[in-house]
């Protein structure tokens, strides 16, 4: 019984070698680092409702990364706008897209500016009438 229960054990350990091994033949290091600028997914971020999900960039304009944690994890500069919307500034390396320039030379006319920003304001005003 006991020599049954060694090579079960035994088999266990191989059969996790194994499985470690295969997941980690497409592993890749993540080749971001702190001052890099990257896009943020917008996978997680909930919209308001008058906004249609279908338009919604999959990418929102480009951040400063400020801290590394080491885990894939990162220390984004956001602006006061998302603060404002209750969003975390720490986000995983799977929610980040590396910023490349754009050639001039074959996107002409772009800027940031362009890009849609995400509306909203930490300013109210109040309605005195409706014309």
């Amino acid at each position: 019984m006991k020599l049954a229960l060694m090579m079960a054990h035994d088999v266990l350990l191989a059969t996790r070698v194994k499985q470690t091994i295969q997941a980690n033949k497409k592993r890749q290091m993540c080749p971001l680092e702190k001052g890099d600028l990257v896009y943020i997914s917008t996978r997680n971020i909930s919209y308001p409702k008058r906004m249609s999900w279908k338009l919604i960039p999959k990418f929102i304009v480009p951040y400063r990364i400020t801290e590394d944690f080491g885990n894939n994890s990162y220390r984004i500069d956001l602006l006061d706008n998302l603060k404002w919307w209750g969003i975390h500034n720490i986000f995983h390396s799977s929610l980040l897209r590396i910023h490349i320039l754009s050639d001039d030379r074959l996107f002409p006319g772009r800027r940031d500016n362009q890009l849609e920003d995400l509306g909203g304001t930490n300013c109210e005003w109040a309605v005195d009438k409706i014309l």
